[in-house]
């Protein structure tokens, strides 16, 4: 009987309550079975707790969605955690987002171990000559995808375009997405009308009253398995990868694939600590595994520090998520109304679209080195574009490209 049920702890959200068991088993198996990226998770959850389960109802999973953009991190975890929220408040929220990282990250780990251990072997050297193209081909596609989204009119267009000479020029990543997102709101609100927004968005910030107290023990898990990895693995490596992933997870807006962006400039270019290819190694690792792309942090992390690097590197990414997943239940739906976050939005989306251009033909000049690997490339793209086959399929035939590439005649 329904009456029986859990209440929901924002019950003018749901029709029906979850228990604790139900809700960390959903999120633990969509973990495991949710391939596809952040749409195809965001598609699953819908069927899963909007349509069957009745957890949220549609308009608050609507308002949630465009909320979510608004938000550095990644969109369909933060999704998992608002669900949480809606049902069993603040602990539902760690408990749901907690269960839908760490089988990924579990999965990830052992994948990147295994790629470590077996990446000298020839057979694994020619197939990943095959896949490096693919995985150019698959951050081209994602840039396709977004930029008519993401640049509508004239002014976000001219935006992406500022943010793509910007990145060519070599300004931070940072400095460009926040001077995307202030021109955003500049080119369609005035400066005094900005004042009035800002203070309306200071109006319907919440009282942190109980906040901190719950963050300290909800993420005492997370912050151990920071530490323990700090403990086992050399020391000055180790705060690096968690100053970097950190600074990742709190700056990073739109596509994961931005994350392929901060890494590329980051830890390749300026910091020498990866080369391009171990970093499309990485991807191909984060391609293959359920849950969010993000755990491509979780694949670099452990080819710099190991198993130590892994989870330094997967929890600073995925730490700064809660507190704000916290903030934004608690300022739902008036803050996916506010008009002045929409051109906000605008502005950040357009420019980091123009990052991941920039980045995306930085790897390419490096992977694309003959013809047979711009074939590749540019055959990959065209699949991904024209049909139904998504990124893990392509994987595969690319590794039994680069593998018949190297047959002799």
């Amino acid at each position: 009987m329904s009456d029986e049920r859990p209440r929901p702890h924002q019950p003018q959200y749901a029709a029906e309550g979850a228990t604790w068991p139900e809700l960390i088993g959903l999120f633990a198996r969509l973990g495991v079975v949710a391939f596809g990226g952040p749409v195809a998770h965001i598609a699953m959850m819908d069927r899963e707790v909007v349509e069957r389960r009745r957890w949220v109802d549609r308009q608050h999973f609507l308002d949630l969605m465009a909320a979510t953009n608004l938000l550095p991190g990644p969109n369909s975890t933060q999704m998992t955690m608002h669900v949480g929220y809606v049902q069993k408040g603040d602990r539902g929220l760690l408990a749901a987002g907690t269960a839908f990282i760490l089988p990924a990250a579990l999965v990830t780990l052992a994948l990147s171990w295994a790629w470590v251990r077996f990446r000298d072997l020839p057979v694994v050297d020619a197939a990943f000559a095959g896949i490096q193209p693919v995985v150019l081909a698959i951050i081209a596609m994602a840039i396709v995808t977004l930029a008519p989204r993401a640049a509508d009119d004239l002014r976000t267009r001219l935006i992406l375009v500022g943010a793509l000479a910007a990145s060519f020029l070599g300004v931070d990543e940072l400095v460009v997405i926040a001077a995307g997102a202030l021109l955003g709101w500049l080119s369609y609100r005035s400066w005094r009308r900005l004042r009035d927004g800002l203070r309306d968005l200071r109006r319907i910030a919440p009282p942190a009253t109980g906040l901190l107290p719950l963050l300290v023990v909800g993420l005492a898990p997370w912050t151990l398995a920071a530490s323990a990895g700090a403990a086992s693995d050399d020391p000055g490596r180790i705060w690096q990868l968690w100053w970097w992933f950190l600074r990742f997870g709190v700056t990073l807006f739109g596509s994961g694939y931005l994350l392929v962006a901060y890494l590329q400039t980051s830890l390749v270019d300026r910091l020498g600590l990866l080369t391009t290819a171990e970093l499309l190694e990485a991807i191909v690792i984060g391609e293959m595994t359920p849950g969010p792309l993000f755990t491509v942090s979780t694949a670099v992390g452990y080819f710099l520090g190991g198993f130590g690097g892994a989870a330094v590197a997967t929890v600073a990414i995925f730490l700064p998520s809660f507190p704000l997943a916290m903030l934004l239940g608690r300022i739902m739906p008036r803050l996916s109304r506010s008009t002045t976050a929409r051109h906000v939005l605008r502005g950040l989306g357009a420019a980091v679209v123009g990052v991941m251009a920039a980045v995306a033909w930085t790897i390419g000049t490096r992977v694309i080195t003959d013809v047979p690997s711009a074939l590749t490339a540019v055959g990959a793209l065209a699949v991904l574009r024209f049909t139904r086959l998504g990124p893990i399929a392509l994987v595969p035939v690319g590794a039994m490209v680069g593998w018949l590439l190297t047959l002799g005649p």
